[in-house]
């Protein structure tokens, strides 16, 4: 069962840059998801 689906998600910090674009993600039951960036990221 899908628990979180995310489709073309774009995310900007400041309106202009977009750090994330066309994410496409499925999290089903009982997974276990991490995300990381690059190292001191934040």
């Amino acid at each position: 069962m899908k628990v979180i689906e995310v489709e073309d998600l774009h995310f900007s910090y400041d309106g202009i840059t977009e750090v994330l674009k066309g994410i496409n993600l499925v999290i089903e039951e009982g997974e276990i998801v991490a995300i990381m960036g690059e190292n001191g990221a934040g």
